[in-house]
């Protein structure tokens, strides 16, 4: 990454496989999982088909079962815990998946559970023999995808691979890139069209971002995009932005820049820009809407130009992976602000017209709300963060600034209720040092520098509901001293849960924010929790380090 932060770590990943089924039955007889239902998961709520629930990643859940009143009933039905030593300090980061009765969920190095989503009895699992793998962030990873009657990984090492959905045993694997060259897939893959997408983690390490798309029955690529365009795709320097695109200014020299383009002719083909949270999907328009991450450094510098398409939301043909927009939240983005966060897609009633959104929160600290139709920009949310100094030049003494490397809203994904007209965005405030990386051109300014922890700083969680209508936060909860970590969903009942690293699972009053129940689920961090229909039951399930704990309804 452009910026070096003590905080994030390079890991040399060699790990061992692991592999076990039991010889039990599935849980129940397996129906395919087609296009047709894919596309009505935002009305079925049988189940939990996709990354983010549905294509839209709204988390939203149409069942009013658990509400306001009944939700103070919830208790632990059954927990499934992992059998893995050496866990201190690690965070499950991952969605479960819940198709025909059988609950899929993965843990680090890729390992994936099935286990039946009545009884939490283990079906089978699998784990990968991954090849040494550079990571900047530890051994996460965020979840499986189902279609047909597989089950889709992307590895740590870059390969994507198909399980079949009641055995574990592979179908196929296709290497997409060399973990050797710092490739890696952190993000869950999305199923959609027919096609199993997925893009490629790694920016820290001088990796050409790319999205791909797969075939699911025979492990074909079908299109790529990359993230950094080529000079032949129109190059990826921009118009030479003085400003991010709402008008703050951006501390660079561009005439400097412009006289070192030669210099750094040829970094785009390590230019950065990966992939980390699973994209949306819009089948009426047919398109793909991809958050990407910062741009990578050359020997400690950030090449010249605006970096495209790095820090960006861009919207892809499904079809052929055809660039149809992009808007960059941050040019030249020195900070490593990413958009780690995955896009949400809902509609606005802007005046007399119904306006088609996807929405972006990022590490900067704000949320922006785009047209899904043109990349247009409709407004930009208040922050969910105290903001500071927020796009610093670095100094030799460091300038004070927030959200910071750690800050802003981060991979915890997001949740949007039709019902409430809110967008509940989980955020941290980490303020932080930009110092000058001494170790560069000899500290010249001009030179990258890095976010530098200040110890005793108070840091604190968030948690905001911003009304889409005007970009103006509701309601807001913090968490002191904690980073907001873990994920979001939201029910008809008007009921929003959410997780945090302390290991608690919280049900909210999705209108004003008051808790209505609580529990421990775990004594460490939880991923995000899940809500769906089981044999005409509600369930809230949720993972966390120690395996996934389910729950359910009193006397249901």
């Amino acid at each position: 990454m452009p910026t070096r932060a003590p905080l994030v770590l390079a890991l040399l990943l060699v790990l061992t496989p692991a592999c076990r089924r039991d010889a039990a039955p599935p849980a129940e007889p397996a129906r395919p999982v087609t296009e047709e239902r894919l596309r009505a998961a935002d009305t079925a709520a049988d189940g939990w088909l996709s990354y983010g629930y549905d294509w839209s990643n709204r988390r939203s859940v149409p069942l009013t079962e658990i509400n306001r009143q009944t939700v103070r009933g919830l208790h632990r039905l059954w927990a499934h815990e992992l059998d893995v030593l050496f866990r201190r300090g690690v965070r499950n980061e991952s969605t479960p998946i819940v198709v025909d009765g059988l609950l899929l969920y993965t843990d680090l190095k890729n390992l994936v559970m099935a286990v039946d989503a009545r009884t939490g009895k283990e079906r089978w699992r699998y784990q990968p023999d991954l090849r040494a793998t550079a990571l900047c962030c530890g051994v996460v990873n965020r979840g499986v995808a189902v279609y047909g009657d597989r089950v889709f990984l992307a590895t740590l090492d870059a390969r994507l691979i198909a399980l079949n959905r009641q055995t574990g045993k592979v179908s196929w694997e296709t290497t997409a890139a060399s973990p050797a060259e710092g490739y890696s897939f952190t993000m869950a893959p999305l199923a959609a069209d027919g096609k199993i997408i997925v893009g490629a983690s790694g920016g820290e390490f001088g990796i050409r971002g790319f999205v791909d798309a797969y075939d699911p029955v025979t492990g074909r690529r079908l299109w790529r995009f990359w993230t950094v365009p080529s000079p032949q795709e129109g190059g990826w320097y921009g118009r030479w932005s003085r400003t991010t695109p709402d008008g703050e200014p951006l501390p660079r020299d561009i005439a400097r820049e412009r006289r070192d383009s030669a210099r750094y002719a040829d970094a785009w083909k390590k230019g950065g820009a990966s992939v980390y949270s699973t994209p949306a999907y819009d089948p009426e328009r047919r398109l793909l809407f991809v958050a990407t991450g910062n741009p990578s450094s050359v020997a400690g510098v950030l090449p010249p130009g605006d970096n495209l398409y790095s820090t960006s939301l861009v919207a892809l043909d499904i079809g052929t992976g055809a660039l149809k927009w992009y808007y960059q939240m941050v040019p030249h983005n020195i900070w490593d602000y990413d958009n780690a966060s995955p896009p949400v897609l809902f509609d606005l009633t802007v005046g007399d017209s119904t306006v088609p959104v996807v929405a972006e929160a990022g590490k900067t600290g704000w949320v922006y709300l785009l047209d899904r139709r043109t990349g247009r920009q409709i407004r930009r949310s208040d922050p969910i963060m105290p903001l500071e100094n927020i796009f610093p030049r670095a100094t030799r003494e460091g300038v004070r600034a927030s959200p910071g490397v750690r800050g802003g809203a981060n991979w915890p994904p997001p949740a949007y209720s039709p019902r409430t007209g809110l967008l509940y965005v989980l955020g941290s405030y980490v303020p932080m040092r930009f110092v000058v990386d001494t170790a560069i051109n000899g500290g010249d300014g001009y030179s990258s520098g890095y976010f530098d922890k200040q110890p005793d700083t108070l840091t604190f969680g968030t948690l905001s509901a911003i009304d889409a209508t005007t970009g103006r936060i509701r309601w807001q909860r913090r968490a002191h001293r904690h980073l907001m970590y873990g994920g979001a969903v939201v029910t008809d009942g008007g009921v929003l849960f959410y997780g945090d690293i302390q290991g608690y699972l919280y049900a909210l009053d999705a209108k004003t924010g008051a808790t209505l129940w609580q529990d421990r689920a775990v004594k460490g961090d939880v991923g995000p929790p899940i809500v769906f229909r089981l044999d005409g039951h509600v369930r809230v399930a949720i993972t966390s380090r120690e395996g996934i704990v389910m729950y359910g309804l009193d006397g249901r």
